[in-house]
């Protein structure tokens, strides 16, 4: 029997098997670095056997990769119930959207995992947002659209770590203004 790696054959047992196992992650990313979690440690603070591990993922890097795909994939689809027509519209949803969910980000970035985070949820945007570019974007060129995805998702994804870093003390209106009259600056 293989393993279900894309989700669309998972029992409910199996999601929360998984839940489970992410949770144990981070809890352990609290405590060690992302090197020093071995799955036996994983799997002793999930109070799962190690079969049981391993018939939902292949390593520990693949439980941190199926965390972080689910915070992009909870992103989508609460953007996608929204009718956001302009950038202000767009960076106060990220910020309350990432301000009420930003627990399992919190723990990465203590953990020193910030960039792989960046470069993971970068690559999964980018991908996601290939043919559903919003029209008050002015992108012309393919190259200005891969430039501007790249530009834009990563340099906002590190405002918003690092507004989560400090606590998240700024409101998200407060954060999405401000944000916006630094690129007003920039040109």
């Amino acid at each position: 029997m293989t393993r279900d790696t894309n989700g669309k054959n998972v029992t409910r047992m199996q999601l929360q098997t998984r839940i489970w196992i992410k949770d144990a992650l981070m809890q352990l990313l609290k405590e060690y670095s992302f090197e020093e979690i071995t799955v036996k440690q994983i799997v002793l603070t999930a109070k799962i056997s190690r079969p049981t591990f391993y018939r939902n993922y292949s390593s520990k890097k693949e439980v941190l990769d199926d965390a972080i795909t689910d915070i992009m994939l909870d992103y989508k689809e609460k953007f996608n119930q929204k009718n956001i027509t302009d950038l202000h519209g767009l960076l106060v949803y990220c910020f309350q959207y990432f301000g009420n969910n930003h627990d399992y980000i919190s723990i990465m970035v203590g953990a020193h995992l910030t960039g792989y985070l960046s470069d993971k949820l970068t690559r999964q945007f980018a991908e996601g947002i290939q043919d559903n570019i919003r029209t008050w974007r002015q992108w012309q060129t393919p190259l200005q659209k891969q430039i501007g995805i790249h530009f834009a998702f990563y340099g906002f994804l590190n405002v918003i770590i690092y507004w989560i870093a400090t606590g998240c003390k700024e409101s998200p209106e407060a954060m999405a203004k401000q944000t916006i009259e630094i690129i007003k600056n920039l040109v």
